[in-house]
C-alpha cells in the first residue's frame, strides 16, 4: 500500500509538469504533433575494432529503419527512397550509404510528411570515445563526420537538432564549419533547473509523502549537482530515496 502511494503520487507529479507545460499556451502547445521526430541513442556503439563497430551501425541502423517501414507505403516517397530503405533494412549498404543513413531517413520523413525533421541525439559522442580508446580513432572521426555533418549541416530535411555528450561540440573537429551552434554545459543558466529535481520540488514531494523530517539526509546524501547557479538533486536518487522509506515502513508494520 506504502509503495503504491509513492508511485501514485510521482505519477501525480509527472502529470503536473506535462499539464505546467500545456498552461504555457498555445505559442508552445500549437506545436504539439506537428513536426516529424526522430530519437537516437549512440551509446551502445562501442566495440573493440573499427570493423566490428562499422557491423555494429549497420545492426543499429537496421533497427531504427524498422521503426519507419510505414514510410514506404507512401506515393510520395519515391522509388529510389524506397531502395535505399531496403537496402538498409537487407544490411546490403555500404559504408558511405551508412553514414548517410539518418540524413536519408530524413530525406524520406519529410517527403512522407510534408515538414522537416527534429532530431534527438543523446550520447553522440559515445562512438567516438570508444574509438580513441581502443585505437580506431581515425576510422571512427571519418564515419561521424559524414554520419552527423550531413544531417547537421545544410541539410534542407532538418528543422532543429539537440544533441547530448560529454565532449563540448564546440570543440570537436567533426563539427567543423557548423557555426550555428547553441551550446549548453553544466555552467550554463539557460535550462540549468531541468536537468533535476530542485529543492523546492524535492521539498514538495517529500511533503506529500510526509517526509519532510528526511529533508537533511537527502540534501547530504543527494545534494550534489550545480548546473548554472542551480542546485540540483539527482532524480534517480531521489526516487529510489522515497521507495525505499517507504519499504522499510511497509517492513514495520
Amino acid at each position: 500500500t506504502m509503495d503504491f502511494c509513492f508511485f501514485d503520487y510521482l505519477f501525480k507529479f509527472i502529470l503536473q509538469l506535462t499539464l505546467a507545460i500545456e498552461k504555457a499556451g498555445t505559442k508552445y502547445m500549437k506545436y504539439q504533433g506537428q513536426y516529424p521526430v526522430i530519437f537516437i541513442s549512440l551509446k551502445d556503439i562501442k566495440n573493440a575494432s573499427w570493423e566490428s563497430m562499422l557491423d555494429q551501425w549497420g545492426i543499429f541502423l537496421r533497427r531504427l529503419y524498422l521503426r519507419y517501414t510505414y514510410l514506404c507505403d507512401s506515393p510520395a516517397v519515391d522509388d529510389g527512397m524506397k531502395d535505399d530503405f531496403s537496402r538498409i533494412i537487407k544490411r546490403e549498404s555500404t559504408e558511405n550509404e551508412l553514414a548517410g543513413a539518418l540524413t536519408r531517413l530524413m530525406e524520406i520523413m519529410q517527403a512522407y510528411y510534408g515538414k522537416p525533421v527534429i532530431l534527438l541525439i543523446d550520447e553522440y559522442d559515445a562512438p567516438i570515445q570508444n574509438a580513441w580508446e581502443d585505437g580506431f580513432y581515425d576510422d571512427c572521426i571519418r564515419f561521424m563526420r559524414h554520419f552527423l555533418g550531413s544531417a547537421l549541416k545544410t541539410n534542407a530535411s532538418l528543422d532543429f537538432a539537440v544533441l547530448t555528450g560529454v565532449l563540448r561540440i564546440a570543440k570537436e573537429s567533426i563539427f567543423s564549419g557548423l557555426n550555428n551552434l547553441d551550446v549548453c554545459s553544466v555552467m550554463t543558466d539557460q535550462y540549468s533547473d531541468v536537468f533535476g529535481f530542485t529543492p523546492d520540488e524535492v521539498s514538495e514531494i517529500a511533503a506529500a509523502l510526509q517526509c519532510s523530517h528526511m529533508l537533511p539526509d537527502i540534501q547530504a546524501w543527494y545534494d550534489g549537482y550545480r548546473f548554472g547557479k542551480a542546485d540540483i538533486y539527482n532524480p534517480w536518487s531521489v526516487i529510489n530515496f522515497f521507495d525505499g522509506e517507504f519499504t522499510i515502513q511497509v517492513q514495520h508494520l
